[in-house]
C-alpha cells in the first residue's frame, strides 16, 4: 500500500533558532534530516510519486508521495534542492492568500510572539499544544488576528517567515512537481464558523488562482489540519478535485474521492518512520 508523508517547513540546521514553536509542534525539520529521509526511502526501493499519480496507479506497493503543507518559502529554498538531489518529486499544498499577498498566516505571527517571550516550559506547552492554541486554531482567521492583540502585548513589526510567490509556485510546477490547494486562508472546513459559501470560497477560489498561475489543472486538495467531513469531500468533488489529503480517515465512511491518510514526519524521527514504513 502506498504511503503519503506530510511535511511543512525545512531549514538547514544552522538556520534553526531556539526556542522554536514550529520545531516543538513538529512542523519544522532540518534539511539534513529531510535528506536522511529521502536517502532512506531511496535506498529501500521506494518510488516517489505525486498525490494525483497515486489515483492512477493500480499497484501501489513501494510508492511514496511526499506532501508539503502551507507553501512556506523554505520549501522552495531548501526542500526543492534536496528533492532534486535525490530525483524525488512531491506535491505542494500552498495556502493562497499569503502566497498571493506576500503576508503570513495569523498562526505564524502567533508562533513568532511565543518564541519572543520569556516563558516557562509549562507556559510554552500551553501556548503550542494546549487550550490556548486550540481556541486560537479553531477561530476564524479574522478573529485570530483580533485574538493576537488580546493574547500578546505587542506584535512583531516584521514576520520571520515568508511564503512562496506565484512565480516560484509556477517554477515548481514547470519542474514537474504537483501544486495542489490548501485553501485561501487555512480555514478549517468543519469549524463552527464555516458554512457552504465560505467553504466554496476556500475550495474554488484557491483552485482557480493556482490554475491561473501554473496553467495546469489543480486536482488535489489538502484539508487544513486534516479536518474534514463527508459533506466537505463531496463539495471538493463538485468543485473539480479528484483526490484529497487528510491526516486520519474518519471511521466507517463511504469514500467519495480517493482520500489519503498521511504520516506526520516530525523532527529527527527516522527510526519511528522506518517502523511505520516497515523498514528494518
Amino acid at each position: 500500500m502506498a504511503k503519503v508523508l506530510m511535511f511543512h517547513r525545512v531549514l538547514p540546521e544552522k538556520q534553526i533558532t531556539y526556542p522554536n514553536a514550529y520545531s516543538t509542534f513538529g512542523t519544522l525539520i532540518s534539511q539534513e534530516f529531510f535528506e536522511n529521509v529521502l536517502s532512506c526511502l531511496s535506498d529501500n526501493g521506494f518510488q516517489f510519486v505525486t498525490v494525483s499519480e497515486l489515483t492512477r496507479r493500480t499497484s501501489t506497493d513501494k510508492l511514496v508521495a511526499l506532501t508539503f503543507d502551507d507553501g512556506y518559502l523554505d520549501n522552495y529554498e531548501f526542500a526543492l534542492p534536496s528533492l532534486l538531489k535525490f530525483n524525488g518529486t512531491a506535491t505542494f499544498f500552498p495556502v493562497v492568500n499569503p502566497c498571493k499577498d506576500n503576508t503570513a498566516l495569523p498562526l505564524d505571527i502567533y508562533y513568532q510572539c511565543i518564541d519572543e517571550m520569556n516563558l516557562s516550559e509549562t507556559e510554552r506547552t500551553e501556548y503550542i499544544t494546549g487550550t490556548t492554541k486550540r481556541n486560537f486554531y479553531w477561530a476564524e482567521p479574522e478573529n485570530q488576528m483580533k485574538m493576537l492583540n488580546s493574547l500578546f502585548k505587542t506584535l512583531p513589526q516584521k514576520n520571520k517567515v515568508s511564503y512562496m510567490s506565484a512565480e516560484q509556485l509556477k517554477e515548481l510546477s514547470d519542474k514537474g512537481f504537483e501544486i495542489g490547494s490548501h485553501g485561501m486562508t487555512h480555514s478549517l472546513l468543519i469549524a463552527d464558523y464555516m458554512n457552504k459559501v465560505k467553504a466554496l470560497n476556500e475550495l474554488q477560489k484557491s483552485k482557480q488562482w493556482l490554475e491561473a498561475i501554473t496553467g495546469k489543472p489543480v486536482t488535489a486538495y489538502c484539508f487544513p489540519a486534516g479536518r474534514y467531513n463527508a459533506e466537505m469531500i463531496e463539495l471538493a468533488k463538485q468543485v473539480g478535485y479528484t483526490s484529497t489529503c487528510l491526516v486520519v480517515h474518519n471511521k466507517n465512511e463511504k469514500e467519495v474521492l480517493p482520500s489519503y491518510d498521511r504520516i506526520f514526519v516530525k523532527p529527527n524521527s527516522l527510526d519511528e518512520l522506518k517502523t511505520t514504513l516497515g523498514i528494518e
